[in-house]
């Protein structure tokens, strides 16, 4: 699964990395948890989305609480995503994300990183509005069985899009979906891992030393 990550990059960074316009308001964050803001890149370009998604029937957005992971197995049946996945996709970057290993003396939490470098977990959004009028902007983030190192830390890990293949996972008008599905199969493996302080288990503590081996 993927219930917490790092973006330490600047805003420059973020926008070479996608040759967009820098984002507005951005900071680096080091222990992003669901519920709260995050980046994201649409076909429309940069922006944020409340990270837990809310589909677009539901009758309260608290739902979203519980729904901020898509399975990449039933991404595409599953009515909670199935409609988002087909039309409304989208990249969150990241420069790391934590994992949580069953130890002696309780869970360790373990950094797992790409060289500290860019990437992107592969997400689906969705917009809700309640009888109100208030409106919603929401994502998930896929998951799929563990790879490489993960694999001796949890059995799941998100879905990470290869560099080459972020346009192709982008285009929503292309409704058939297998190309979708070949970028999750042709996902970015490679990861290295390592284990960081426990602090990383407050949500609202969000310091750069998250991302330290202990």
């Amino acid at each position: 699964m993927c219930g917490r990550f790092a973006l330490q990059s600047s805003a420059k960074d973020i926008a070479d990395y996608f040759e967009v316009e820098a984002p507005a308001e951005f900071v680096s964050r080091f222990n992003i948890p669901p519920t709260t803001p995050v980046l994201a890149k649409t076909d429309q370009g940069l922006t944020f989305f409340s990270w837990g998604l809310v589909p677009s029937w539901a009758k309260d957005a608290n739902i979203g609480n519980k729904m901020f992971n898509a399975r990449a197995e039933t991404v595409d049946s599953k009515p909670s995503f199935r409609n988002a996945f087909k039309r409304r996709r989208c990249l969150v970057p990241a420069s790391g994300f934590y994992e949580w290993k069953a130890d002696v003396g309780g869970k360790q939490p373990y950094f797992c990183h790409l060289d500290h470098k860019l990437f992107c977990f592969a997400g689906i959004w969705e917009h809700w509005q309640d009888a109100m009028g208030n409106e919603l902007q929401s994502c998930a983030i896929l998951t799929t069985d563990s790879r490489g190192a993960m694999r001796e830390i949890h059995d799941r890990m998100p879905v990470v899009i290869r560099d080459q293949d972020r346009a192709i996972w982008l285009d929503h008008h292309d409704e058939n979906t297998e190309r979708a599905f070949d970028c999750i199969a042709r996902l970015q493996d490679g990861f290295q891992v390592y284990p960081v302080s426990k602090r990383v288990n407050a949500a609202r503590y969000d310091e750069p030393d998250l991302i330290k081996p202990i």
